[in-house]
């Protein structure tokens, strides 16, 4: 069980460095990544919890589509420096404050960079909270 964790939080270290190369460009007239809320974006939008950050900045991040599979419900997973905290809901216990970065792992990324996160669940996504610069190692 304990390796199973330790592989998860690995694994998603590499997911967030990973996707941080690639989404690194010049500030000078650069856009935005559609997978990254900035310290800078969640600073200035002027919320009380992350939630209401990610509902105002990138709301496509909490919806999650009907159910596709039999049995099976989709569902949005949100970690805090590799540690799971929950559901999007979990988002509304974390002040903006804290954040340096969120950022966004559709289900196809999760899944292939968090295998041990996927057992039986449908994940549509999974949201990372990073409250230092590097993902939070």
């Amino acid at each position: 069980m304990m390796r199973s964790h330790v592989r998860t939080a690995c694994l998603l270290a590499c997911a967030a460095l990973l996707t941080g190369c690639a989404g690194t460009k010049a500030k000078s007239g650069a856009r935005r990544d559609p997978n990254v809320i900035t310290h800078e974006e969640i600073i200035a939008a002027n919320a009380t919890n992350l939630h209401d950050v990610v509902q105002r900045l990138r709301p496509q991040w909490l919806k999650i589509p009907p159910t596709t599979s039999i049995g099976m419900n989709n569902e949005i997973v949100v970690f805090q420096d590799q540690m799971q905290l929950g559901g999007p809901d979990a988002l509304r216990q974390v002040s903006p404050e804290l954040a340096y970065e969120l950022r966004w792992l559709d289900g196809v990324k999760a899944s292939s960079a968090l295998p041990g996160l996927m057992s039986g669940r449908h994940i549509e996504g999974v949201i990372i909270i990073s409250t230092k610069p590097g993902g939070g190692d």
